[in-house]
């Protein structure tokens, strides 16, 4: 973005934010008078039906100012949505609705992208792709998708997804979520909200600085990889409980990722597939997967946490994908975390 993009970009939050944040200071100004001045006494539900149409109205407006802006206000719509431990009943039901499905980029900008981040000087990009589609699997805030087969050169023919990330979007994402701190931060010390979201987002912007580094992500992979793919007592080789993909070796920079392509849906996805195929999710063959899904997922998570401390930080239904052979996927490394 330019900086007359990114004012503009700051503007259109702001003429949508400010008028908010005066709603929920006038708000708890007015109830402050009426119980410390005027002497009123209101009950709990009083209280909190009055603060019940004060988010109804203003997660009205966020989410509105979310379809409008797109970009890391997506992404942290879908963060509010699956926190109902954090954030109000309002705010998680109206941005329920978003997914990570954004806008793509035109396939011959991905290409563009690959090419100047990949390829040696000799090289073209049919070189190094035999095939490549120009739909993308999913695009998400940070990055794009896309299936490729690769030539013989590199390993082929192998199937293979390649992640690639948009131009000039770390300035823009961390343009958005500096906008969502300064919003949080006359409320640090209030009690009008039930926690102090600046923190929160103060920690979402350490996070998402960690999504725009491939080559980093392509480490914990393998990290992540060796954990449970090694017994901890013995050192011998195990098959994993989850499929985790793995990067291509000379294939990966900080903006491109090659690796191994798994085939199937994201679970946030599976009772939709499920339906087209004339499976019944309610069915003891569905409960049976679920079971086996939830034995998998404690089992690679426990292991992580409990034996390196070095973990997947971000197993959302998305991240999560059931396989067209019945194994369950992992997907996504761009935010991991280390226990100290």
């Amino acid at each position: 973005l330019t900086p007359v993009d990114r004012i503009k970009r700051a503007a259109k939050f702001w003429s949508s934010a400010l008028p908010v944040v005066a709603s929920y200071y006038g708000q708890y100004s007015a109830l402050t008078i009426r119980q410390r001045i005027l002497g009123e006494t209101l009950t709990d539900d009083e209280v909190r039906r009055a603060w019940d149409e004060q988010h109804d109205r203003g997660s009205e407006i966020f989410a509105q100012t979310v379809t409008s802006l797109k970009g890391f206000y997506v992404k942290t719509a879908q963060i509010i949505a699956s926190r109902q431990d954090l954030f109000p009943r309002q705010y998680t039901e109206a941005l329920s609705g978003f997914t990570d499905n954004l806008d793509p980029m035109p396939a011959a900008l991905a290409r563009a992208v690959v090419e100047k981040e990949l390829l040696n000087r000799d090289e073209k990009f049919e070189d190094v792709f035999s095939e490549f589609d120009e739909v993308p699997l999913g695009a998400a805030s940070v990055a794009q998708v896309h299936r490729a087969v690769l030539t013989e050169r590199y390993g082929g023919p192998k199937e293979v997804a390649v992640k690639i990330q948009r131009p000039s979007i770390e300035s823009k994402l961390m343009g958005d979520i500096a906008n969502l701190k300064a919003l949080a931060k006359p409320f640090r010390d209030g009690e009008t909200l039930p926690l102090d979201y600046y923190t929160v987002f103060a920690e979402l912007e350490a996070q998402l600085a960690d999504e725009f580094d491939f080559v980093a992500e392509a480490v914990a992979m393998d990290r992540i990889y060796d954990a449970v793919t090694r017994d901890p007592v013995t050192g011998k080789k195990i098959e994993p409980p989850l499929v985790l993909p793995r990067p291509v070796r000379g294939l990966v920079s900080r903006r491109v990722l090659v690796m191994d392509y798994l085939p199937g849906v994201p679970l946030s996805r599976a009772r939709e597939e499920m339906a087209k195929r004339g499976v019944d999710p309610d069915s003891p063959e569905a409960k049976l997967f679920g079971r086996k899904l939830l034995r998998a997922l404690t089992d690679v998570f426990g292991r992580c946490i409990l034996q390196t401390g070095f973990f997947h930080a971000d197993p959302h239904p998305g991240n999560i994908f059931v396989l067209d052979d019945g194994r369950v996927g992992l997907i996504d490394f761009g935010q991991v975390k280390q226990i100290s």
